[in-house]
Protein backbone atom coordinates (compact mmCIF):
# COMPACT_ATOMS: atom_id res chain seq x y z
CA UNK A 1 0.00 0.00 0.00
CA UNK A 2 2.75 2.49 0.98
CA UNK A 3 4.55 1.79 -2.74
CA UNK A 4 1.41 2.10 -4.15
CA UNK A 5 1.27 5.47 -2.92
CA UNK A 6 4.66 6.36 -3.52
CA UNK A 7 3.87 5.93 -6.95
CA UNK A 8 0.82 7.66 -7.48
CA UNK A 9 2.92 10.61 -5.29
CA UNK A 10 5.68 10.29 -7.81
CA UNK A 11 3.17 10.18 -10.80
CA UNK A 12 1.23 13.51 -10.07
CA UNK A 13 5.02 15.25 -9.50
CA UNK A 14 5.73 14.14 -12.72
CA UNK A 15 1.64 15.02 -14.35
CA UNK A 16 2.57 18.53 -12.59
CA UNK A 17 5.78 19.18 -13.74
CA UNK A 18 5.07 18.13 -16.97
CA UNK A 19 2.05 20.75 -17.30
CA UNK A 20 3.98 23.29 -15.94
CA UNK A 21 6.29 22.87 -19.07
CA UNK A 22 3.05 22.86 -21.37
CA UNK A 23 2.13 25.86 -19.73
CA UNK A 24 5.29 27.71 -20.07
CA UNK A 25 5.48 27.03 -23.64
CA UNK A 26 2.29 27.83 -24.57
CA UNK A 27 2.31 31.39 -22.96
CA UNK A 28 4.70 32.73 -24.26
CA UNK A 29 2.07 34.51 -26.29
CA UNK A 30 -0.90 33.91 -27.98
CA UNK A 31 -3.11 36.70 -28.69
CA UNK A 32 -1.22 39.59 -29.01
CA UNK A 33 -0.51 42.64 -30.85
CA UNK A 34 1.33 44.21 -33.32
CA UNK A 35 1.88 47.47 -33.45
CA UNK A 36 2.02 50.18 -36.48
CA UNK A 37 3.12 52.97 -37.70
CA UNK A 38 -0.30 55.53 -38.31
CA UNK A 39 0.15 56.50 -41.93
CA UNK A 40 -0.12 60.78 -40.75
CA UNK A 41 2.57 59.81 -38.69
CA UNK A 42 0.35 60.98 -35.06
CA UNK A 43 1.07 57.68 -33.71
CA UNK A 44 1.09 54.29 -32.92
CA UNK A 45 -1.82 51.70 -33.60
CA UNK A 46 -1.91 48.15 -32.54
CA UNK A 47 -3.62 45.16 -34.66
CA UNK A 48 -4.62 42.03 -33.28
CA UNK A 49 -2.61 39.35 -34.24
CA UNK A 50 -2.34 35.72 -33.08
CA UNK A 51 0.64 34.10 -32.76
CA UNK A 52 1.64 30.83 -33.99
CA UNK A 53 4.74 30.04 -32.24
CA UNK A 54 4.91 29.36 -28.85
CA UNK A 55 8.06 29.44 -27.23
CA UNK A 56 9.92 33.38 -27.03
CA UNK A 57 12.40 33.07 -29.26
CA UNK A 58 10.04 32.00 -32.40
CA UNK A 59 7.58 34.47 -31.54
CA UNK A 60 10.09 36.93 -30.96
CA UNK A 61 11.23 36.38 -35.18
CA UNK A 62 7.40 36.16 -35.64
CA UNK A 63 6.90 39.71 -34.78
CA UNK A 64 10.04 41.14 -35.91
CA UNK A 65 8.84 40.09 -39.52
CA UNK A 66 5.43 41.24 -38.83
CA UNK A 67 6.95 44.72 -38.17
CA UNK A 68 8.66 44.61 -41.46
CA UNK A 69 5.99 43.60 -43.23
CA UNK A 70 3.50 45.84 -45.88
CA UNK A 71 0.10 46.88 -43.54
CA UNK A 72 -3.58 45.91 -44.92
CA UNK A 73 -4.65 49.11 -43.71
CA UNK A 74 -4.52 52.61 -45.36
CA UNK A 75 -4.20 53.72 -42.14
CA UNK A 76 -0.52 52.56 -41.06
CA UNK A 77 2.48 51.87 -42.35
CA UNK A 78 5.42 48.83 -41.27
CA UNK A 79 6.97 49.67 -38.46
CA UNK A 80 10.70 48.95 -39.91
CA UNK A 81 10.91 50.88 -42.46
CA UNK A 82 12.17 50.02 -45.84
CA UNK A 83 15.84 50.65 -46.61
CA UNK A 84 16.36 48.89 -42.60
CA UNK A 85 16.50 45.03 -42.05
CA UNK A 86 16.63 43.49 -38.66
CA UNK A 87 20.35 41.89 -38.85
CA UNK A 88 20.10 39.58 -36.01
CA UNK A 89 19.02 39.75 -32.00
CA UNK A 90 20.07 38.34 -28.94
CA UNK A 91 18.25 37.65 -26.13
CA UNK A 92 20.20 37.47 -22.54
CA UNK A 93 18.13 37.43 -18.93
CA UNK A 94 15.60 38.67 -20.79
CA UNK A 95 16.79 41.62 -22.07
CA UNK A 96 16.50 41.52 -26.10
CA UNK A 97 19.29 43.04 -28.09
CA UNK A 98 18.19 44.29 -31.45
CA UNK A 99 20.69 44.59 -34.29
CA UNK A 100 19.22 46.54 -37.42
CA UNK A 101 21.08 47.80 -40.40
CA UNK A 102 20.43 50.08 -42.89
CA UNK A 103 19.25 53.40 -43.65
CA UNK A 104 17.59 54.22 -39.67
CA UNK A 105 19.46 57.51 -39.27
CA UNK A 106 17.38 59.14 -42.01
CA UNK A 107 14.39 58.94 -40.29
CA UNK A 108 13.22 62.42 -38.60
CA UNK A 109 13.29 62.58 -35.11
CA UNK A 110 9.69 62.14 -34.72
CA UNK A 111 9.22 59.48 -36.57
CA UNK A 112 12.18 57.50 -35.49
CA UNK A 113 10.53 57.79 -31.77
CA UNK A 114 7.46 56.36 -32.91
CA UNK A 115 9.29 53.49 -34.50
CA UNK A 116 11.27 52.26 -31.24
CA UNK A 117 8.27 52.74 -29.92
CA UNK A 118 6.09 50.51 -31.90
CA UNK A 119 8.70 48.07 -31.69
CA UNK A 120 9.19 47.95 -28.09
CA UNK A 121 6.07 47.73 -27.62
CA UNK A 122 5.25 44.71 -29.80
CA UNK A 123 8.36 42.92 -28.33
CA UNK A 124 7.86 43.44 -24.80
CA UNK A 125 4.20 41.35 -24.66
CA UNK A 126 6.34 38.34 -25.41
CA UNK A 127 6.93 36.20 -22.14
CA UNK A 128 10.38 36.12 -21.43
CA UNK A 129 11.40 39.70 -23.25
CA UNK A 130 10.94 42.79 -20.39
CA UNK A 131 12.99 45.16 -22.63
CA UNK A 132 14.66 45.30 -25.81
CA UNK A 133 17.92 47.77 -26.66
CA UNK A 134 18.27 48.81 -30.00
CA UNK A 135 21.58 49.07 -32.32
CA UNK A 136 21.96 49.89 -35.56
CA UNK A 137 24.72 49.55 -37.89
CA UNK A 138 26.28 48.11 -35.11
CA UNK A 139 26.34 50.89 -32.91
CA UNK A 140 23.51 52.03 -30.16
CA UNK A 141 20.86 53.66 -30.79
CA UNK A 142 21.03 57.25 -29.99
CA UNK A 143 18.66 60.25 -29.41
CA UNK A 144 18.91 63.51 -30.89
CA UNK A 145 21.71 64.91 -28.59
CA UNK A 146 23.99 61.93 -29.19
CA UNK A 147 23.17 59.97 -25.98
CA UNK A 148 23.06 56.04 -25.66
CA UNK A 149 19.34 55.47 -25.47
CA UNK A 150 19.98 52.04 -23.58
CA UNK A 151 17.45 49.11 -22.69
CA UNK A 152 13.37 50.28 -23.15
CA UNK A 153 10.54 48.62 -21.63
CA UNK A 154 7.10 49.34 -22.17
CA UNK A 155 6.74 52.27 -19.23
CA UNK A 156 9.24 53.86 -21.85
CA UNK A 157 6.20 55.03 -24.05
CA UNK A 158 3.01 56.18 -22.65
CA UNK A 159 0.14 55.75 -24.89
CA UNK A 160 -0.04 59.96 -26.18
CA UNK A 161 3.88 59.61 -25.65
CA UNK A 162 3.61 62.10 -23.00
CA UNK A 163 6.87 63.14 -22.12
CA UNK A 164 8.87 62.54 -25.18
CA UNK A 165 6.52 63.95 -27.49
CA UNK A 166 5.82 67.17 -25.48
CA UNK A 167 9.31 67.83 -26.05
CA UNK A 168 9.46 67.79 -29.41
CA UNK A 169 9.30 70.94 -31.40
CA UNK A 170 7.82 71.27 -35.46
CA UNK A 171 9.67 73.81 -37.74
CA UNK A 172 9.88 75.08 -41.41
CA UNK A 173 13.71 75.30 -42.53
CA UNK A 174 15.50 76.91 -45.21
CA UNK A 175 18.47 74.90 -46.31
CA UNK A 176 20.18 75.64 -49.63
CA UNK A 177 22.54 73.04 -51.45
CA UNK A 178 24.45 73.29 -54.38
CA UNK A 179 22.40 73.46 -57.68
CA UNK A 180 23.33 70.73 -60.33
CA UNK A 181 26.29 72.58 -61.82
CA UNK A 182 27.87 73.10 -58.29
CA UNK A 183 28.55 76.76 -59.09
CA UNK A 184 25.27 77.83 -57.03
CA UNK A 185 23.05 77.07 -53.77
CA UNK A 186 19.54 76.84 -54.47
CA UNK A 187 17.10 76.89 -51.04
CA UNK A 188 15.02 74.08 -50.26
CA UNK A 189 12.20 74.12 -47.97
CA UNK A 190 12.16 71.14 -45.04
CA UNK A 191 9.43 70.40 -42.58
CA UNK A 192 10.89 68.85 -39.28
CA UNK A 193 10.37 67.80 -36.03
CA UNK A 194 13.21 68.17 -33.10
CA UNK A 195 13.68 67.59 -29.72
CA UNK A 196 13.22 71.22 -27.51
CA UNK A 197 17.27 70.17 -25.99
CA UNK A 198 18.23 70.79 -29.80
CA UNK A 199 19.39 74.12 -30.72
CA UNK A 200 18.06 75.12 -33.98
CA UNK A 201 21.49 75.82 -35.53
CA UNK A 202 22.32 72.40 -34.98
CA UNK A 203 19.14 71.03 -36.29
CA UNK A 204 20.41 73.31 -39.80
CA UNK A 205 23.95 71.81 -39.85
CA UNK A 206 22.18 67.93 -38.65
CA UNK A 207 19.67 68.86 -42.11
CA UNK A 208 22.17 70.00 -44.41
CA UNK A 209 24.76 67.08 -43.69
CA UNK A 210 21.88 64.56 -44.84
CA UNK A 211 21.67 66.33 -47.84
CA UNK A 212 19.16 67.60 -49.95
CA UNK A 213 15.24 65.81 -50.67
CA UNK A 214 14.82 67.64 -54.09
CA UNK A 215 15.82 65.99 -57.26
CA UNK A 216 18.95 67.74 -59.12
CA UNK A 217 20.26 69.08 -56.16
CA UNK A 218 23.61 67.82 -54.36
CA UNK A 219 25.01 67.85 -50.88
CA UNK A 220 27.64 70.51 -50.75
CA UNK A 221 29.15 69.32 -47.65
CA UNK A 222 31.97 66.45 -47.92
CA UNK A 223 30.70 63.39 -46.79
CA UNK A 224 31.74 62.21 -43.75
CA UNK A 225 31.87 65.81 -42.00
CA UNK A 226 31.43 65.67 -38.70
CA UNK A 227 29.94 68.73 -36.57
CA UNK A 228 31.97 69.05 -33.05
CA UNK A 229 30.09 72.43 -32.03
CA UNK A 230 28.24 75.01 -32.88
CA UNK A 231 27.57 77.87 -30.67
CA UNK A 232 25.77 81.97 -31.33
CA UNK A 233 27.46 84.75 -29.75
CA UNK A 234 25.39 87.47 -28.72
CA UNK A 235 26.15 89.88 -31.61
CA UNK A 236 24.60 86.88 -33.80
CA UNK A 237 28.22 85.36 -34.84
CA UNK A 238 27.45 81.42 -35.50
CA UNK A 239 30.59 79.54 -34.61
CA UNK A 240 30.45 76.14 -36.67
CA UNK A 241 33.24 74.17 -35.70
CA UNK A 242 33.70 70.79 -38.04
CA UNK A 243 36.49 67.96 -38.03
CA UNK A 244 38.82 68.37 -41.19
CA UNK A 245 36.65 66.16 -43.66
CA UNK A 246 35.43 69.67 -44.38
CA UNK A 247 38.03 70.82 -45.96
CA UNK A 248 37.42 68.36 -49.02
CA UNK A 249 36.68 69.26 -51.89
CA UNK A 250 33.21 67.58 -53.08
CA UNK A 251 33.37 66.63 -56.87
CA UNK A 252 31.18 68.84 -58.74
CA UNK A 253 30.39 71.83 -56.26
CA UNK A 254 32.91 74.39 -56.37
CA UNK A 255 34.49 75.37 -52.78
CA UNK A 256 32.24 79.04 -52.37
CA UNK A 257 29.40 76.70 -53.21
CA UNK A 258 30.52 74.69 -49.92
CA UNK A 259 31.00 77.55 -47.98
CA UNK A 260 27.97 79.58 -48.45
CA UNK A 261 25.46 76.61 -48.38
CA UNK A 262 26.33 76.59 -44.35
CA UNK A 263 26.15 80.21 -43.85
CA UNK A 264 22.99 80.71 -46.37
CA UNK A 265 21.24 78.11 -44.65
CA UNK A 266 22.33 79.46 -40.59
CA UNK A 267 21.55 83.26 -41.28
CA UNK A 268 18.16 82.26 -42.33
CA UNK A 269 17.64 82.32 -38.61
CA UNK A 270 16.45 84.97 -36.79
CA UNK A 271 19.30 84.77 -34.24
CA UNK A 272 22.32 84.46 -36.45
CA UNK A 273 23.85 87.61 -38.29
CA UNK A 274 27.16 86.22 -39.49
CA UNK A 275 29.29 82.39 -39.68
CA UNK A 276 32.18 81.53 -38.32
CA UNK A 277 33.93 78.31 -39.63
CA UNK A 278 36.75 76.30 -37.98
CA UNK A 279 38.20 73.06 -38.25
CA UNK A 280 38.83 71.31 -34.55
CA UNK A 281 38.90 75.21 -33.30
CA UNK A 282 41.13 76.25 -35.89
CA UNK A 283 40.94 78.34 -39.71
CA UNK A 284 40.02 76.28 -41.97
CA UNK A 285 42.14 75.21 -45.18
CA UNK A 286 39.57 75.40 -48.17
CA UNK A 287 41.29 76.16 -51.33
CA UNK A 288 39.64 77.94 -54.46
CA UNK A 289 37.51 80.67 -52.38
CA UNK A 290 37.61 84.56 -52.60
CA UNK A 291 36.23 84.33 -49.35
CA UNK A 292 38.36 85.51 -46.02
CA UNK A 293 38.09 82.07 -43.72
CA UNK A 294 39.70 83.45 -40.52
CA UNK A 295 36.77 85.97 -40.11
CA UNK A 296 32.71 85.72 -39.57
CA UNK A 297 31.26 85.83 -43.07
CA UNK A 298 27.91 87.73 -44.05
CA UNK A 299 25.40 85.91 -46.03
CA UNK A 300 25.55 85.84 -49.92
CA UNK A 301 22.28 86.50 -51.98
CA UNK A 302 24.09 86.48 -55.53
CA UNK A 303 25.01 83.32 -55.20
CA UNK A 304 21.21 81.83 -54.38
CA UNK A 305 19.85 80.56 -57.63
CA UNK A 306 16.07 80.58 -56.98
CA UNK A 307 15.08 79.11 -60.20
CA UNK A 308 17.48 76.04 -60.59
CA UNK A 309 16.91 75.37 -64.38
CA UNK A 310 18.36 72.31 -65.54
CA UNK A 311 19.77 72.14 -69.38
CA UNK A 312 16.54 70.32 -69.97
CA UNK A 313 14.53 72.94 -68.68
CA UNK A 314 16.33 75.80 -70.27
CA UNK A 315 15.93 73.85 -73.43
CA UNK A 316 12.35 73.58 -73.29
CA UNK A 317 11.85 77.21 -72.24
CA UNK A 318 14.01 78.28 -75.37
CA UNK A 319 12.23 76.31 -77.92
CA UNK A 320 8.48 77.50 -76.95
CA UNK A 321 10.09 81.16 -76.86
CA UNK A 322 11.70 80.93 -80.44
CA UNK A 323 9.00 78.74 -82.01
CA UNK A 324 5.84 81.24 -80.36
CA UNK A 325 4.43 83.26 -83.29
CA UNK A 326 5.74 80.62 -86.21
CA UNK A 327 3.61 78.17 -87.73
CA UNK A 328 4.35 74.55 -88.47
CA UNK A 329 5.54 75.30 -92.12
CA UNK A 330 7.96 78.04 -90.98
CA UNK A 331 11.11 77.39 -89.99
CA UNK A 332 12.60 79.01 -86.50
CA UNK A 333 14.95 80.79 -88.07
CA UNK A 334 18.60 80.39 -87.18
CA UNK A 335 20.65 82.14 -84.32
Amino acid sequence: MKNLKRVLSILMIVVMSLCTMACEKTTAISNGKIYYVRADKAGIIPFKYNFESTDTDGAISEALKQLASDVDDIDAINTIPSGVDVKNWELNNKSLDLYLVGDYESLDTYTEILVRAAIVKTLVQIKGVNSVSIFVNDSPLTDSTGEAIGAMSADTFIEDFGQETDSLLHTDLKLYFASADGVSTVPETREVYYSRNVSLEKLVIDQLLKGPDTDGLLSAIPTGTKLNSITVSENGVCIVNFDGAIETVVSGVTENVTVYSIVNSLTELDNVKQVQILVNGETPHISNVDIDMSKAISRNEDIINEQNLNFEDEQEYLDEDYSEGYTEDEKVPAE
